[in-house]
């Protein structure tokens, strides 16, 4: 019986003449991963932290909470996204979201749900379309990272087609790397879906003798293209493009003595033509974007914001970009060294500690005059790169040039992850029992890490006790994590990638929760309430408090001057502040909130990205422009100019309900 399953196993993963995966081979893994995907969509269960809201409306355990706890430092996702999206729908997944007097763009920079013709390239939002708000949103919170394990399962078995269990591992080590856990969005996913699957395009149609096959691949790579670059997040983007542009490169260079180089240059056409169809598309709808995308580059914050190098050179940024051992701080602190836990998330970087294996790797080709090494070569030398514009200052021109100053010291990990990840894989393809450095060079990548992890932890024990102990088993995390540098060097392939996916596995546990649907404030008494006075005699509102009063308020779907903007509306803020006084304050990327205050609105930046405006109902503004108000029991409000409507208990506060009328004679 085993030489009976060895004798299938070997003729189901024996690749074709081209030296490529069979659709076997590919199908099986992708529809796995489908599989996996379809059942948790089929019983909404995703990673949404919205059950935040749960505590501060009911007393008791949220029944919808089947594992861990909202992740609340990820407000961008429950506080902001998730709302706008149930906002949207709402009102009817409207391009221009009604909430805001005059309007604002569902398309830039907030990506919500809507129906227009480029939902088309937002494939993560099309369940809210055809499902229902549960479903929708676990078919959002999944989508972008199945596309991100079926792109890292294709590129490792193109690389190594024989080996589809081992792509497999890859794609899981890729999906739970914890930077991805902690920055869980689609502007995260969508740029290493992008990079994995035009590295695999571009290895395929290199090697493949069908042009069908160039040419799906063409529509493949033209598709993600636009869907990543629908995100608008550049600080995600670029990093990831620069090691994915250096690797295809030396793919290209890797194919030219056997095919010669108009061969390859006619290979890549199909590739080519896809890049510059996906420019097309993307003219088009900026075009048609063109007064959102003018108004949110020229915003006070952030505006056309550039990073000079080198702010990340300082010792404690570069322990923080190495110390993946110490990523349970990150739960049970908090943070680690860069102010939160999503900014102090990072990836293992075994690569780095793989200079000595890639050295031995490079020389041996050199001796050979093989010309194979160039894709691990330029991947490296992409990720110097991407590492040199964290710590190394003074060439802002050359970084200019790169686009890398659209990035930071924070996002450019991203680059640094996928880029190490990619090596890894590369050299997992090239190295065999036959063919692997001795265990001298194999140790000392593994001996560098370990003493890496060792001196970050002296410095915490000396500087930062407490961050220390809350890192949990950090030594057991560095002995895998150093097992898989070893691994990796003696070419122990699947002992290799199964190290480096329990890495991931055991970093981003816990880090987001398990919950059914999300927790919809249209159900509650407040929210239901709201669009009852809304509906019998429509108004405009303005939420006064906490973040509480305003999600109830945006997620019934009525006109208010709360919520996350944009672009910000022109109408809004010349009602608001008719004489720009506060321009500066109010012209970015931010959330608006109300708090009580005498007279004219007072604008304020509490934080960059937050706008905080007084609210008096006597006011000129209020008494011109708003009808309703929402306030929790702490918002100590001037009654003079309100009726109270309702008063809603609940667990955290009092949600009550005001009619703004007259001033008293």
């Amino acid at each position: 019986m085993p030489n009976r399953l060895f004798e299938w196993w070997t003729r189901f993963t024996a690749p074709t003449d081209d030296d490529l995966p069979r659709a076997r081979v590919l199908g099986s893994g992708a529809a796995l991963f489908c599989v996996i995907f379809a059942i948790l969509v089929t019983t909404a269960i995703n990673g949404t932290s919205s059950g935040a809201f749960f505590a501060m409306m009911y007393a008791g355990s949220d029944p919808a909470l089947l594992f861990g706890a909202p992740n609340l430092i990820r407000t961008d996702e429950w506080n902001v996204q998730t709302v706008w999206a149930i906002a949207q729908v709402q009102q009817g997944l409207p391009v221009i979201n009604g909430t805001f007097p005059g309007g604002m763009d569902a398309t830039i920079p907030q990506d919500l749900p809507r129906i227009d013709w480029s939902a088309v390239f937002r494939p993560h939002l099309w369940g809210f379309q055809f499902l229902d708000v549960d479903h929708g949103q676990a078919w959002k919170w999944w989508l972008p990272l199945l596309g991100v394990a079926i792109a890292t399962y294709t590129f490792a078995a193109v690389e190594m087609p024989r080996r589809p269990l081992l792509a497999a591992l890859s794609a899981v080590a890729v999906s739970a790397s914890p930077f991805l856990q902690w920055w869980f969005l689609q502007t995260t996913l969508w740029p290493l879906a992008w990079g994995f699957a035009t590295l695999a395009a571009v290895r395929w149609s290199l090697r493949t003798s069908r042009s069908w096959h160039r040419w799906i691949w063409a529509s493949v790579i033209m598709y993600l293209t636009v869907v990543m670059a629908m995100g608008i997040y550049v600080p995600f983007i670029v990093p990831v493009v620069i090691i994915t542009a250096l690797t295809a490169i030396g793919m290209a260079i890797a194919a030219a003595p056997g095919l010669r180089w108009p061969t390859v240059i006619m290979r890549l056409v199909p590739l080519l033509i896809g890049g510059v169809v996906a420019g097309m598309i993307l003219i088009v709808w900026l075009i048609t974007r063109w007064s959102t995308v003018t108004a949110f580059l020229s915003t006070a914050y952030p505006g056309e914001r550039l990073v000079p190098t080198g702010l990340g050179a300082s010792l404690q940024s570069i322990a923080a970009l190495f110390g993946s051992s110490f990523t349970g701080s990150l739960r049970n602190a908090g943070r680690f060294l860069d102010g939160n836990a999503s900014e102090s998330a990072t990836f293992f970087l075994p690569a780095v500690f793989l200079l000595p294996v890639i050295v031995w790797v490079v020389v041996k080709a050199w001796r050979s005059r093989r010309a194979d090494v160039w894709p691990l070569l330029l991947a490296v030398v992409g990720g110097i790169v991407l590492l040199a514009f964290i710590v190394i200052p003074g060439w802002d021109a050359v970084a200019h040039l790169l686009l890398l100053d659209r990035s930071t010291p924070v996002r450019a990990r991203i680059g640094l992850g996928f880029g190490s990840f990619v090596v890894v894989i590369l050299l997992l393809g090239m190295l065999s029992r036959k063919n692997r450095p001795g265990w001298l060079v194999a140790a000392l990548g593994t001996a560098a890490f370990i003493a890496s992890q060792a001196a970050i932890a002296g410095g915490l024990a000396v500087n930062a006790p407490d961050l220390l102990q809350l890192s949990g088993p950090w030594w057991f995390i560095t002995i895998v994590s150093a097992l898989v540098i070893l691994a990796v060097g003696r070419a122990w392939p699947i002992v290799a990638m199964a190290a480096l996916a329990a890495v991931g596995l055991i970093g981003s546990f816990g880090v987001n929760p398990l919950y059914r649907g999300v927790f919809d404030l249209r159900d509650t008494a407040p929210a239901q309430a709201i669009m009852q006075i809304n509906d019998q005699h429509p108004g405009t509102w303005v939420a006064v408090g906490d973040r509480l009063s305003t999600a109830l308020v945006l997620e019934s779907g009525v006109t208010a001057y709360n919520g996350f903007q944009g672009a910000p509306s022109a109408e809004m803020w010349e009602q608001i502040d008719p004489t720009s006084t506060y321009a500066f304050e109010w012209d970015r990327l931010a959330g608006v909130s109300w708090v009580p205050g005498p007279g004219a609105p007072v604008i304020t930046n509490p934080y960059p990205d937050q706008i905080q405006v007084t609210f008096d109902a006597c006011s000129e503004f209020a008494q011109e422009n708003v009808q309703y108000v929402a306030s929790d029991s702490a918002a100590d409000l001037d009654q003079r100019c309100l009726v109270k409507l309702n008063s809603l208990p609940v667990a955290s506060t009092d949600i009550i309900l005001w009619e703004v009328v007259s001033p008293p004679d």
